[in-house]
C-alpha cells in the first residue's frame, strides 16, 4: 500500500527531529519507487525549521518552514501528545528507541493517524540514492508516484 507525500514526509520529520542521534547519527527511509529501492530524504530539516530554496529573479533564498507547513493535523498531533508530561510524549518515547525495528513501527503507528494527505512542500526526494542501480541524484521528483516506505538505514 502506497504513502501519501504528505505521509512520507511526516514520516521523515519524525525520524529527523525526534530519534536518537546518538543511536541512528545517519538513520534514513527508504522507500520503493517504481520497483526500485531508493533512500533519500523527503525534507531538510534544520533545528525544527523545514529548510526549502527557492529562487526570487535574483538569488537563491533559504525558505524555514515550520511541521505545519507539511499539514495541520498533523502539527496538531505532535502538540497533543507533547503536552502530556509524562514519557508518553512523542519526542521522550522515540528518543529512547534502540531499535530500528521499533522506531519504524512506532513512527509509523503515529503517523497513521492522521488523515489529512495534503502537504505545501514540494514533492522531492532529496539526495536520491537507488539501492539497486547506484544511482545518486540531488534529488528525484516525485509527483504522482507510487511510494511505499519499506525500511530505515542505520
Amino acid at each position: 500500500m502506497s504513502q501519501s507525500l504528505a505521509h512520507l514526509q511526516m514520516f521523515d520529520y519524525l525520524l529527523k527531529k525526534y530519534r536518537d542521534k546518538d543511536v541512528f547519527p545517519d538513520s534514513k527511509m527508504v522507500v520503493e519507487i517504481d520497483g526500485k529501492l531508493w533512500s533519500g530524504d523527503f525534507l531538510h530539516l534544520e533545528d525544527c525549521q523545514i529548510v526549502e530554496i527557492d529562487w526570487d529573479d535574483q538569488r537563491y533564498t533559504h525558505v524555514k518552514k515550520t511541521r505545519a507547513a507539511i499539514n495541520q493535523e498533523f502539527d496538531t498531533n505532535i502538540q497533543n501528545s507533547n503536552v502530556n508530561v509524562s514519557e508518553n510524549r512523542l519526542e521522550a518515547k522515540l528518543a529512547k528507541i534502540k531499535n530500528l525495528e521499533i522506531l519504524y513501527q512506532e513512527i509509523t503507528q503515529f503517523v497513521g493517524q492522521v488523515s489529512d494527505d495534503t502537504t505545501s512542500l514540494k514533492p522531492y526526494l532529496y539526495g536520491a540514492y537507488c539501492l539497486d542501480t547506484r544511482v545518486k541524484l540531488p534529488f528525484l521528483d516525485v509527483t504522482g508516484k507510487s511510494i511505499q516506505i519499506v525500511a530505515l538505514t542505520k
